[in-house]
């Protein structure tokens, strides 16, 4: 008989709910996790490239910085923001995407 361990699959992610008036959290689905993470990605690295134009710095080191800072050296430290917004359940769905985009 199987035992269950940590290292099972998790269940997958519903991929949209039914709305926000339907009492469902969006960000417990993954298109909307998705298109959270990927504008906060975005966002963040646009504004760091702006950060760094006047020191004449390409925008491939403001997504550079950005991956840091939202990893786990800075921003990523903390529990709710991760939990909330890349919470491991959806990191299947945004690593998938992530190399359908570098292929």
């Amino acid at each position: 008989m199987a035992t269950p361990n940590s290292s099972t699959c998790q269940t997958p992610m519903r991929a949209v709910s039914n709305g926000a008036f339907q009492h469902e959290s969006p960000l417990d689905f993954a298109l909307p996790l998705l298109i959270l993470q990927i504008c906060l990605v975005v966002a963040f690295t646009r504004f760091l490239a702006l950060l760094g134009r006047p020191l004449k710095q390409p925008r491939v080191i403001a997504e550079i910085v950005g991956g840091i800072l939202l990893g786990p050296s800075a921003i990523g430290r903390n529990e709710k923001f991760i939990k909330t917004v890349f919470p491991s359940k959806s990191l299947t769905v945004l690593e998938t995407l992530a190399n359908l985009v570098l292929s």
